[in-house]
């Protein structure tokens, strides 16, 4: 069950980093829907704001695609040299990554409440990512994993804002407006400030749940088996 699930997460990351790569690095930016909306707005500092959108794509997109692997056992078991060099490459695409978002954040679409969304995300991501890796510097493996495991969630906002905003826009939207840019920004500004917390909300509660699944299996596990188990005991004793 554990490698199906991996399997997806890696599945869903690996083609959100693509698209990120394709449509912005590889194409135009301003051929994006997103890029186009913001663009309605004439005094919108797009050349400046595209240097930060080449940043934040290229690092997310990195991230999305290592993260899983570093999730794997027998990666850890087998090739430990492979598997630092991977959570160090990581790391670095969540500094690029997350200290661009910090800037696209204040420009971001649907106002304060969706800017406060990605300024609290991206400042929360970098924050994670770098417990995790200070904890491993410090020889602490559980909460280093524990860490990681909360930045991975973050860091897959990536991919869940993309359904939230799918989903959201098909169920708030109005067809009609899709072919109306100037419509749709309304709309899209109102889905937008939701989109911007439920991309990584969830994620970390999600996350939290299996943190504290594990500390409790753990612990579980560390109690002797003579406190576990109620000793069996003779007829006569039980008298």
């Amino acid at each position: 069950m554990r490698k199906t699930w991996l399997g997806v997460v890696f599945g869903l990351a690996l083609l959100v980093s693509a698209y990120a790569i394709v449509q912005f690095v590889v194409f135009s930016p301003k051929s994006a829907g997103m890029v186009k909306l913001h663009l309605l707005d004439a005094e919108f500092p797009y050349q400046q704001w595209v240097n930060f959108l080449y940043l934040h794509a290229v690092g997310s997109a990195i991230a999305l695609a290592v993260g899983p692997l570093l999730f794997s056992k027998r990666l850890q078991a087998k090739r430990l040299n492979l598997h630092r060099r991977l959570g160090k490459l990581y790391v670095v695409s969540i500094g690029v990554g997350g200290g661009s978002g910090i800037y696209l954040s204040f420009e971001a679409l649907g106002g304060l409440m969706s800017q406060a969304g990605f300024l609290t995300l991206d400042i929360l991501w970098l924050v994670a990512t770098y417990f995790g890796y200070k904890r491993i510097r410090q020889k602490r493996v559980e909460q280093h994993r524990e860490w990681m495991l909360r930045s991975y969630a973050l860091t897959f906002a990536g991919v869940t804002l993309r359904f939230w905003v799918a989903l959201l826009g098909m169920l708030t939207i109005p067809l009609e407006n899709f072919s109306q840019f100037e419509l749709l920004l309304d709309d899209f500004n109102r889905m937008y400030r939701f989109d911007a917390w439920l991309c990584w909300v969830p994620n970390l509660i999600f996350a939290e749940w299996l943190i504290r699944r594990r500390r409790k299996s753990r612990a579980i596990k560390r109690v002797p088996l003579t406190f576990r188990c109620r000793p069996i005991t003779s007829i006569g004793q039980q008298r």
